[in-house]
């Protein structure tokens, strides 16, 4: 009997790993790395200034085509729009997988024999001096249009929570942090930031862009990003027809520690050569939009033409099983975790 259930549990081992695989495409992890050798005497402290998995919701997408003309034909103005947005995605379940990649990445470090440096040790440095804290868990908009942002239970971290107007802001990532100073501030501790993003839409291509009218095509393909451009129409400021908004993206977890000048004694950056996919979540499929120019053309009974603008616009839905999502992510989230604190910690 003992002899049959060591082979179940070998079996059973041996499909979650062949899940695990079939789960991701290729992993091709890609770092930054100097002054590793350094770290051998130094002590085994360590603070996690951010921990963060963003995860998109929605996507919009914009195309305008100008009015014009050619000799005695008028064109008008035309516009494309096109969103994707997802169904059934559960808070509870991202919180889940969100608390459950922390708390891995905490036993890994343990297991290494660091030491945590708690929040409240962090906040009496100068670095954090009129800084906020926040403790998770929690799920929030990102501040990037369309993404949110989970936090782990049992995690609390500073931020910088006023605008220009002395009013406070909404989000909390740590732009603005200087983490070799924060390292010099605790003793030369190592300072930690993770930042991962899932994201299910990709834009399309076209060799010939918005050749005779405007266009949008955008793609689905769930996937941990490397490096990603988020864009979205504009909705604030001078908002000309078809502008967007841009912002440059990239997973990854940091390792700082020392401060030499300006710079830091020691560094390891880990990232992505390629987004990672994830299979068997959502199918990969295309969504266009496409908005034809009008035209009128002046002959000698109507001189003068005027040509009317056009619109058009698609917004698709996709249900997800919340379950398979998180799983996904978290399969994602700690290859990539489990490789780069891996080749980090292996310095000590």
């Amino acid at each position: 009997m003992k002899k049959l259930q060591h082979i179940i549990v070998i079996i059973s081992c041996l499909l979650i790993g062949t899940t695990y695989a079939q789960d991701l495409e290729e992993f091709k992890p890609g770092k930054e790395k100097y002054g590793l050798g350094k770290l051998k005497k130094g002590p085994k402290k360590i603070y996690i200034a951010s921990f963060n998995v963003n995860f998109e919701t929605y996507k919009e997408a914009v195309s305008y085509k100008s009015s014009g003309g050619f000799r005695n034909t008028a064109k008008g103005e035309a516009t494309a729009s096109a969103a994707i947005g997802i169904n059934g995605l559960q808070e509870a379940d991202i919180q889940e997988k969100t608390n459950q990649l922390y708390n891995d990445f905490i036993e890994d470090l343990k297991a290494k024999g660091f030491e945590i440096i708690t929040a409240e040790m962090a906040g009496k440095t100068d670095t954090y001096e009129g800084w906020e804290k926040a403790s998770g868990p929690y799920v929030i908009e990102s501040g990037l249009p369309g993404v949110m942002t989970s936090v782990p239970d049992g995690y609390s971290f500073f931020y910088k929570g006023e605008t220009k107007k002395g009013k406070k802001k909404k989000g909390f990532l740590n732009g603005s942090l200087v983490p070799q100073k924060l390292s010099d501030d605790l003793d030369d501790a190592v300072v930690a930031n993770v930042n991962l993003y899932f994201m299910y839409s990709e834009a399309g291509n076209d060799f010939f862009k918005n050749a005779g009218g405007a266009k949008v095509k955008m793609f689905t393909n769930y996937r941990l990003i490397g490096d990603y451009v988020v864009a979205a129409p504009k909705k604030k400021g001078l908002r000309l027809k078809g502008a967007q908004t841009s912002e440059r993206i990239n997973s990854m977890v940091s390792f700082t520690k020392g401060k030499t000048g300006l710079g830091a004694e020691t560094q390891y950056n880990g990232t992505l050569k390629k987004d990672l996919e994830i299979n068997g979540v959502i199918k990969k499929e295309k969504v266009v939009a496409y908005s034809k120019q009008t035209s009128e053309t002046a002959t000698s009974f109507k001189p003068v033409v005027i040509a009317g603008a056009s619109y058009s616009s698609l917004t698709k839905w996709i249900d997800v099983d919340s379950k398979k999502y998180v799983e996904g992510l978290y399969n994602a989230g700690n290859k990539f975790l489990d490789f780069h604190t891996s080749e980090f910690l292996s310095n000590y």
